[in-house]
């Protein structure tokens, strides 16, 4: 037994030199990709910059199994709209990359060309606007009238989901009209900064959208309807729609002034004493709906938001709520309030009374010809 074991440790003995010998000899098939440049590794394929904004970008020469060789390395910028300086504060060890620091100059795609010893790769770059520079047809729009906000050559609107927030985070209610090139909308009671216009399509890089602020701030000035909204011999006209389903859409701002006498509730029934009055004329033939809606107060169960709407007569407030007091609720939460009627032809006023407090100031008012 002992014997036996000790002739197959000296067969294995014999046989190990031969079998390391015969490996030693064997060629390495990968042994010809050994330091001959195959290609480019950068840590960035692609970059998104604002006009001025600067990222560094590290690039390296590899050779067929990954390993970084010492050459020396090129970096060129595509176009004038980016601009690449050597990162002087780089000093790897041992040298077998190199960093540059690119810089946006103006908006356009481009891109970085990294090479050397043969071999080539390229990073993209989008440089966006620092600001949106479409035309605006305002600055200094009053609250309530039309805004219209173009598009630039390459950046347009999302006709669906592009929104326009106004200084002080305020969203105009109301939107008139929106496609790729041209929104238009009614100016929200708000204050004064740039308008950011979100979900903006920058054409030149697929699939890419950003929120930009407008190059002007846009200040709302005045109120389309003041100061004669609070009279009714005053009280400034609005256009009825003449097609059938058609409807019209307007934004005030809550009653602004304390006039009780005008109002169809006022102190009297409970109310603040506050109504903004408009005018319109009605053919005694169509039946309109009106419509107003506004965003409740946050804590309405404590502020007890509540805003009215009714129609009074020729007469003023002494024929008011004509037709009923369907658009005449208790507070609720649940905006809008309306009614619909058909107003005999002639001269009537559409009367909006602050009830009491904590409303939003906008309020939006539609007026649809039901038949």
């Amino acid at each position: 037994m002992n014997r036996r074991r000790y002739g197959t440790l000296g067969l294995l003995a014999v046989l190990a030199p031969v079998a390391l010998s015969l490996a030693g000899c064997k060629s390495d098939p990968l042994s010809d990709l050994d330091g001959n440049p195959a290609g480019v590794v950068t840590d960035f394929s692609y970059l998104q910059l604002a006009i001025g904004a600067t990222h560094s970008v590290t690039g390296q020469i590899v050779d067929g199994r990954g390993t970084a060789l010492a050459v020396p390395i090129t970096f060129t910028a595509c176009t004038a709209d980016v601009t690449v300086a050597t990162d002087t504060a780089y000093h790897p060890v041992p040298q077998t990359s190199a960093r540059v620091i690119v810089t946006a100059v103006s908006a356009a795609p481009s891109c970085v060309v990294v090479s050397g010893s043969g071999v080539v790769d390229t990073v993209r770059v989008a440089v966006l606007p620092q600001t949106f520079g479409g035309v605006l047809s305002s600055t200094t729009p009053k609250g309530g009238d039309t805004l219209t906000i173009n598009s630039t050559a390459t950046l347009k609107f999302n006709a669906a989901t592009t929104t326009v927030t106004f200084g002080g985070g305020v969203t105009s209610p109301v939107v008139l009209s929106q496609t790729a090139d041209v929104i238009k909308l009614l100016v929200p009671f708000s204050s004064p900064g740039p308008l950011s216009i979100s979900n903006i399509n920058v054409t030149y890089v697929a699939g890419l959208s950003a929120t930009l602020n407008t190059a002007q701030t846009v200040t709302q000035t005045g109120d389309l309807w003041a100061p004669g909204d609070t009279g009714y011999a005053s009280a400034p006209s609005l256009a009825l729609p003449t097609v059938l389903g058609q409807s019209r859409l307007y934004l005030t701002q809550l009653p602004h002034i304390s006039n009780d006498a005008n109002c169809g509730e006022g102190t009297g029934g409970g109310g603040l004493g506050n109504c903004t009055i408009f005018k319109y004329t009605a053919n005694g033939t169509d039946s309109l709906q009106f419509l107003v809606n506004w965003t409740p107060a946050t804590n309405p169960s404590t502020d007890n938001s509540d805003i009215d709407i009714y129609s009074c007569g020729s007469a003023g407030v002494s024929a008011c709520f004509e037709g009923g007091a369907a658009g005449v609720t208790g507070a609720s939460v649940n905006t809008p309030e309306k009614f619909t009627f058909k107003p005999t032809a002639g001269v009537h006023y559409l009367v909006i009374e602050q009830y009491s407090g904590g409303e939003d100031i906008n309020v939006s008012l539609t007026i649809t010809k039901k038949n």
